[in-house]
């Protein structure tokens, strides 16, 4: 279930902690980890949160997973994972995938109806109970309209696609649509009980976060990563170039 909405209090604290303790450290991973900075940091946090009103701050933090500054420090220091890191590609770019196949073996669930008539498909794997998800969800259908005809944007939905696969609650994921009929506004699709999107498509393509886009141009594999921030000028380029048959795709014949 999604958290509950943050009080004003709790939202001061919440930006304290990403301004003073996360946005400075973002980079410092690894090798370039000093101890010092941070325990400075932990001090400037600690009067701030005392400022705002939280003697003990963890008992919201802990809300997300966030439970002491040790373990900040621990997650810091390591660093994102590898598909969160400047520079990362996929290993499922280049490769084929069949997104007719990918949509038979899902159950079709709201949305226009996936014919496999455009040769640009994205696969947009998300689950209800993902917040960021629900906030992209506005954005993903604007997009799905305005390249409608020559983009099909296809939302995979698979509630554990972290964990072990279960099999879908159809009736559970009907109300939340209903309950969110602005937001998913593209064509909505179901994993099946073995997850078999998820096993053919997300976990091959290594990426460790949803919403995740993939971008399939003929079948290739050209983009994997966030459907948000830049993916609109993704499509822009996709379609642009492949209009003009000046794609150079990693995989599909060029036009």
């Amino acid at each position: 279930m999604p958290n509950p909405p943050l009080t004003e209090t709790e939202k001061l604290l919440i930006d304290a902690y990403t301004t003073i303790l996360n946005k400075p450290f973002e980079d410092k991973y690894e090798d370039k980890w000093e101890d010092e900075p941070f325990d400075r940091a932990i001090d400037q946090f600690k009067s701030r949160a005392q400022e705002i009103g939280f003697a003990d701050p963890f008992e919201l933090l802990s809300r997300f997973k966030i439970d002491s500054y040790e373990a900040i420090r621990a997650q810091l220091k390591k660093g994102p994972p590898m598909c969160f890191r400047p520079g990362w590609e996929s290993p499922l770019l280049g490769t084929r995938v069949d997104p007719m196949v990918i949509a038979s073996k899902c159950a079709y669930i709201a949305g226009p109806q996936f014919k496999g008539e455009e040769r640009i498909v994205v696969l947009d794997f998300w689950a209800s109970w993902c917040d960021p998800c629900v906030q992209s969800g506005p954005e993903i259908s604007q997009l799905a309209e305005d390249f409608k005809g020559r983009v099909a944007i296809l939302g995979i939905n698979n509630e554990s696609i972290f964990g072990v696969t279960k099999p879908p609650n159809m009736e559970l994921l009907s109300t939340f649509l209903e309950e969110h009929p602005d937001e998913f506004r593209y064509t909505i699709m179901v994993d099946d009980a073995e997850g078999f999107a998820k096993d053919a498509v997300y976990k091959p393509s290594a990426y460790r976060g949803i919403p995740c886009a993939v971008l399939l141009v003929d079948g290739v594999v050209e983009y994997v990563g966030t459907p948000l921030e830049t993916f609109r000028s993704v499509l822009e380029q996709t379609v642009e170039s492949l209009s003009s048959g000046s794609l150079n795709s990693r995989g599909a014949v060029q036009q």
